[in-house]
């Protein structure tokens, strides 16, 4: 079994941001690590977002690291890991499991901003 994760390009809330994200793909043994990073190419906004969209539900806020910190929602707390060295930042599920299969997404503002909604990020 593998479980399947999808990754996409996001735009900011106010104006586009051009954010790089690879893997576009990635399939993982249960049990395996993965991880996905994220790069600004025309910014250097220090607020940097990670997100999951799962099948079926709503899309949820996973951490906001800024500089050195990573600041984890409830429910994500352990089995990930959040970093950032200047203009990329990168996410990493420690032991993939099946319930991680979804879409992760990255967003950068340059201030404290989570009013995000669906309709900012642009999936291609």
């Amino acid at each position: 079994m593998f479980v399947i994760f999808s990754l996409f390009f996001v735009s900011g809330a106010s104006e586009s941001v051009l954010i790089t994200q690879w893997p576009r793909y990635i399939s993982n043994r249960p049990n395996s690590s993965a991880e996905m990073h994220c790069y600004q190419n025309d910014t250097d906004y220090q607020y940097l977002y990670w997100y999951r969209k799962q099948r079926g539900k709503g899309l949820e806020l996973m951490v906001v690291v800024v500089a050195t910190i990573s600041d984890f929602e409830e429910g994500f707390n352990s089995g990930f890991k959040a970093a950032a060295s200047g203009k990329q930042w990168t996410l990493t599920i420690s032991s993939v499991e099946e319930k991680d299969e979804a879409a992760y997404l990255c967003a950068a503002t340059p201030e404290w901003d989570i009013s995000f909604s669906e309709s900012c990020f642009q999936m291609f």
